[in-house]
């Protein structure tokens, strides 16, 4: 969308809402632009003209933007049409067929179940933890897609950036050293020694037996 295209769009706004004070002075025009600039301007368009029909206070950014992606992305399925997908994969192809299985899917669906075990889903016994298993983690990364794809390019690369330039770093350390401990070295006993060895061990042992001694 170029300049030309937002200005009209901008009067379109403040004259479906004359009491408000929304793009009121060049400031604000020029960052409504720059949040809007990377979408097609016959989208935004279409999708302030919808907001305008069925809401009477006026729209704000992330509202538009998400106008936009309804008209421009995928949708992203909610949990029940998703759970309702992988539950005919699952019959259909089973465990052993999981290739035929994703490609019933869309991305985030088969990203969940891969996360979770294909395998381990479908000879599970217990589909009602499945279930919910499934959805934890199927509306966190919902979620996730719907705000990712509602950023404008410009932000996502520079989120990037600044995670790479301050998220922690998790550095690799070196295991441990594990210690040695060295046996002491054993002597060898001479035939003498061992026979005055077995002569005491025998002395013990009929001591313990009650048996006495000769000595």
């Amino acid at each position: 969308m170029n300049k030309q295209e937002f200005a009209v769009i901008a009067v379109g706004i403040k004259s479906a809402y004359p009491a408000s004070k929304i793009l009121e002075d060049d400031a604000s025009m020029n960052f409504w632009y720059r949040m809007l600039k990377d979408l097609n301007g016959k989208v935004v368009e279409n999708a302030v003209m919808e907001h305008i029909s069925t809401s009477v206070y006026p729209p704000n950014i992330a509202e538009i933007r998400k106008l936009c992606m309804e008209r421009c992305k995928p949708p992203v399925l909610g949990f029940d049409e998703a759970w309702g997908v992988v539950q005919r994969a699952m019959s259909e192809y089973g465990w052993y067929h999981p290739n035929e299985a994703f490609a019933l899917m869309d991305d985030l669906t088969v990203s969940v179940v891969k996360n979770l075990g294909w395998s381990r889903l479908c000879q599970s016994e217990n589909p009602t933890a499945d279930r919910a298993n499934f959805r934890e983690a199927y509306e966190a990364k919902a979620k996730e897609a719907v705000n990712s794809n509602m950023l404008p390019d410009f932000i996502s690369n520079e989120k990037l950036m600044l995670q790479q330039q301050y998220a922690p770093r998790i550095e690799a350390r070196e295991p441990p050293a594990i210690e040695q401990t060295v046996a002491p070295e054993r002597k060898e006993l001479t035939p003498q020694q061992c026979e005055e060895r077995a002569r005491q061990f025998e002395a013990v042992r009929r001591r313990l037996m009650g048996g006495g001694t000769n000595e």
